[in-house]
């Protein structure tokens, strides 16, 4: 993680003011809103969000969508009862708990390996009078999908003809490897910067993940409503942390410690292992933290299979669907890529029959 954030943070811990010990603001620290929104200024240029009024510190990423979340539910039931969220499958299955915390009601859209992509047909098809919110997360968990210009273009239509509010998770946002491409914000595109949501993961981005620090960027009418959501939920996030990201922030030149060729080397030499020693087929992935793969057999079999023959552990994914009669067909399984290279090379080689078969070398 970040020695920048950590040493600022020990510093507000051991020597700051007393203040720097106890709750900040509930939208967070000043310093800490302004920084974000510099870093944003920076790496999307030609709009930017007001710190005192459109940046809202969170406790994780988590936190920041379930009151992402519950502001936009409890706008869009305000205004007529539409309490349905479209979710694109496969998905984290946190989501589900958001959604029952907001409370709203999921209405699923199937995307399809190899490539995840969004099908816009299913999506306008998916489009009820209970639809107020979608709720989009690029690059994607547990895929690696990264939304492209076309994807977020078909959103935002259907948004702005049905008047929706949207929710766009982007905690990967800074591990996009895929060649040629890149992150695109839903909030970018014409006519959604005023109905957007969009959440970011300090965690995620300085691999501080036990930090839980977060925000999420709106438009002041919705940030007001994030704000009152986050209040009721954790109310703060940790002062000093926040210190120490706000001070990461200052220096970060948008190349996050090489995170996102760090991780697509390791989906390179991961799916190369998977095909070569255990001919899985390997999906398209763009970024964020995973590898999804095709075992040809049943998940659950070949997740047991091969934890017990070799040590290397995935997950799956039949968990990552709202049907959990999928578990019965789904073949597909996810590994992680957000580890050291070491880590990813002890891994190829169990999985070439090179290690003990005790020894467990590849967290899901």
């Amino acid at each position: 993680g970040s020695l920048t954030a950590r040493q600022a943070a020990a510093e507000a811990l051991l020597v700051g003011s007393a203040a720097a010990n106890q709750y900040s603001a509930p939208a967070g620290l000043s310093e800490l809103r302004e920084e974000v929104s510099r870093l944003y200024a920076r790496l999307y240029p030609g709009d930017a969000y007001d710190p005192a009024s459109e940046v809202i510190i969170c406790t994780s990423g988590q936190e920041s969508l379930n009151a992402a979340l519950r502001a936009c539910v409890s706008e869009q039931v305000s205004r007529g009862g539409r309490d349905g969220v479209i979710v694109f499958e496969p998905y984290f299955p946190f989501t589900q708990g958001a959604l029952d915390n907001a409370p709203a009601v999921m209405q699923p859209v199937r995307t399809h390996a190899p490539g995840f992509a969004i099908d816009a047909a299913a999506l306008r098809a998916a489009v009820t009078p209970r639809t107020g919110t979608v709720l989009l997360n690029s690059p994607h968990n547990p895929t690696g999908h990264v939304a492209s210009e076309a994807e977020l273009a078909a959103v935002a239509e259907v948004c702005v003809e049905h008047d929706l509010l949207a929710v766009s998770d982007e905690v990967y946002e800074h591990a996009v490897f895929g060649e040629g491409c890149r992150h695109r914000r839903l909030c970018d595109v014409p006519g959604m910067r005023g109905r957007t949501i969009t959440v970011s993961s300090a965690g995620k981005l300085f691999s501080l993940t036990g930090w839980r620090v977060a925000w999420a960027l709106a438009p002041a009418r919705l940030a007001t409503a994030v704000a009152s959501a986050h209040t009721n939920l954790t109310y703060s996030a940790p002062t000093p942390l926040q210190a120490g990201i706000a001070a990461a922030l200052r220096e970060e030149d948008g190349s996050f410690g090489g995170v996102a060729q760090l991780f697509g080397a390791n989906f390179e030499l991961l799916a190369t292992a998977l095909r070569e020693h255990r001919g899985l087929t390997v999906c398209d992935a763009q970024g964020g933290y995973f590898l999804v793969a095709d075992a040809g057999v049943p998940d659950i079999d070949f997740v047991r299979s091969l934890a017990a023959e070799c040590g290397v552990v995935c997950t799956p994914m039949s968990v990552f669907y709202a049907d959990q009669d999928q578990s019965e067909s789904c073949t597909l399984v996810r590994f992680t890529i957000c580890k050291s290279r070491e880590h990813i090379q002890r891994a190829c080689a169990a999985l070439a029959g090179r290690r003990g078969r005790r020894e467990r070398v590849a967290g899901a």
